[in-house]
Order: C-alpha cells, then sequence, then structure tokens
C-alpha cells in the first residue's frame, strides 16, 4: 500500500504554479484568470504563470509537450509550493503517461483543480499517495464564485493543520440520505466522466473502502446511467464505504438544482448498494462549491432519511 504523502501547507509568500493542463482559456475569459490571480496576490501567495498558460492548439492549451513539461517544472522546482490549474476541459488524461510523479513523494505540494483536473488528483494519489484538492481554480474564482465563506474554506484546507477543515452548508442547501447509514473513509473520486475514463488504465481510482465522491454536468441522466452503471459492472460501487452525490445539473436548468429524472437514476443505480449513499451536497460545476482533500479521511453521516445527510473531514488536509 502506498503511503499517504500530505502536502506541506502553504504560507504567505509561496510561490504557486499556475498551469493549463488542459484546455485553452478563451480570450473572453482572460479577465476571469486576471482577477484570480489578483486573489491569491491578496492571499499573500506568489502566482508564477507556465509557460503554456495562454498558449492554445484546438481544444488543447498548447501541445501534449509543453503541457506536461508546465506540469513537470511544477512538480519538481522546490521554490514552487503548489499546482494551481487555471480550468478543466479536456487534456489531462493525454499527459498522464509522460508524467513523473516522483518528485512529488520527496517533496509533496498541494495540486488544485477539478472538472478535468480529476485525472491528475487520481493519478497524484496512485503513483505517490498524494493528498490534493479538488475544488474551484484560478480561472473559476468568477463564473464559479464561491463567496466569502467557501474562498475561506479552500484556504483553510490549504493552509491550517491543526485542526479539520469545517464544510458549511448555505441556506437552501439539502443532502439527504438516499440509503441510510454511516461510514468513514478516505475520500476519493471526483468528475464521474473521468472516474469513468480511468477505469482500466494504471491510474484508475481505488474505491475500496474508501467514501466515492461524484459531480458531473451537462450530463444527460441516461449517460449518467451509463456510467454509474459501468462502475456497478467493475464493482467499484460495492467495494466503497459510501457514495456522496454532488452537482450533476443540466445545461438547460439553473445551477445547483438537480432534475427529477436524474434523481430516478441514482435510486435505481445507487439505492441497492451495501452502503450509505447521500446526495445534493455542495461541490462539482457549481457556484459556492466546497473543495474537498482527495485522499484525506472523512465521515458520511446519512443515518435518517427526515435530516440533513452530513460530510465531515476528519484530519487536516495539510501538513
Amino acid at each position: 500500500m502506498i503511503e499517504t504523502r500530505f502536502p506541506r501547507a502553504l504560507r504567505r509568500g509561496d510561490k504557486l504554479a499556475v498551469v493549463s493542463p488542459a484546455s485553452p482559456l478563451p480570450k473572453d475569459r482572460r479577465s476571469d484568470l486576471d482577477r484570480g490571480l489578483e486573489r491569491l496576490r491578496a492571499l499573500g501567495f506568489e502566482p508564477v504563470l507556465g509557460k503554456s498558460v495562454l498558449a492554445a492548439d484546438g481544444y488543447l492549451a498548447g501541445d501534449d509537450a509543453a503541457r506536461a513539461a508546465d506540469l513537470q517544472e511544477a512538480f519538481g522546482d522546490p521554490e514552487l509550493r503548489g499546482v494551481f490549474c487555471v480550468r478543466g476541459g479536456y487534456g489531462v488524461t493525454r499527459l498522464l503517461d509522460r508524467l513523473d510523479f516522483a518528485p512529488l513523494a520527496k517533496d509533496p505540494k498541494p495540486i488544485l483543480g477539478y472538472s478535468d483536473v480529476t485525472a491528475l488528483l487520481a493519478a497524484a494519489w496512485r503513483e505517490v499517495g498524494l493528498v490534493g484538492c479538488h475544488g474551484p481554480m484560478v480561472a473559476t474564482s468568477e463564473s464559479m464564485a464561491s463567496g466569502k465563506e467557501l474562498d475561506a474554506q479552500q484556504h483553510a484546507l490549504l493552509t491550517e493543520v491543526k485542526r479539520a477543515t469545517p464544510l458549511p452548508l448555505q441556506d437552501g442547501e439539502r443532502p439527504h440520505a438516499l440509503r441510510i447509514g454511516r461510514a468513514e473513509g478516505r475520500l476519493v473520486g471526483g468528475n464521474l466522466t473521468l472516474v469513468t475514463a480511468l477505469l482500466g488504465t494504471p491510474w484508475e481510482i481505488d474505491t475500496t473502502g474508501a467514501l466515492l465522491f461524484l459531480e458531473d454536468t451537462g450530463e444527460a441522466p441516461y449517460r449518467v446511467d451509463r456510467m454509474l452503471t459501468q462502475l456497478r459492472a467493475t464493482g467499484h460501487l460495492r467495494r466503497c464505504a459510501g457514495v456522496v452525490l454532488g452537482d450533476f445539473h443540466l445545461d438547460d436548468q439553473p445551477m445547483c438544482s438537480l432534475d427529477p429524472e436524474m434523481l430516478r437514476v441514482f435510486r435505481d443505480r445507487l439505492a441497492d448498494l451495501p452502503c450509505p449513499v447521500a446526495y445534493g451536497f455542495p461541490f462539482g460545476h457549481r457556484p459556492r462549491s466546497w473543495t474537498l482533500p482527495v485522499g484525506a479521511r472523512a465521515r458520511l453521516d446519512a443515518r435518517d432519511e427526515s435530516a440533513l445527510a452530513r460530510l465531515e473531514l476528519l484530519e487536516p488536509a495539510v501538513r
């Protein structure tokens, strides 16, 4: 079993690598990046942009070699204390067999991202046991604005070592049990499309005894059904300690809303699992999103269908 490696907590004055390992940043969203960089500076950090941050090669932020080189430099440079992704999209899975994760075993540093970056977080966990952070990225700080409380949650997750960071629920957020129970385990998962795409690869997610958290956006209920059915067929769902479902809004729906047909899919594909399952948690492609530490221990409490389900972190994400 690979040793769990917690990153060193970030400190004021730290330099952070800002990289684009997936899709290019649209020209009309450059202001989102500028605001995100300013936010990092306001927190006392010094963002250092990778060479491919503003590159574009079709639907990729530069060619594979250039994007991988930015990541490899971020992994290995001791002056760069974190690896913060600009945005998701597509392209990270093309890089995984080009990357050497060994520097992160010697010098663990936090990787931050979600969506397509799920693949990078999963690979770092499988390769060297690195605890990473699934949450809003540098150029999503405006379009997926977290608000002060959730910004503070992400910052605390990356900087505080004495306690587990609380996961706050906002007004109107009401996670509920789909299958009642209580479970503890390490958090693994992320974007459902990427979790499924990694099946059969060296970086597929091991769900044994884990709390599997899943989210997605713009995927029709039948496609979510297909992916959950694949996870059922491979045995990944039955090996979980619990399943935690975040935002699954459709393109033609308001963010943070759950289509009734999607809830039907959840019930049909997950309600018979031998572990607790809960839905409606505030993470994923939505405003006011939690940042979750991949690889850190957590507790799912969904013992009462009439009460709110709870997810609680049991340890700090950094050391």
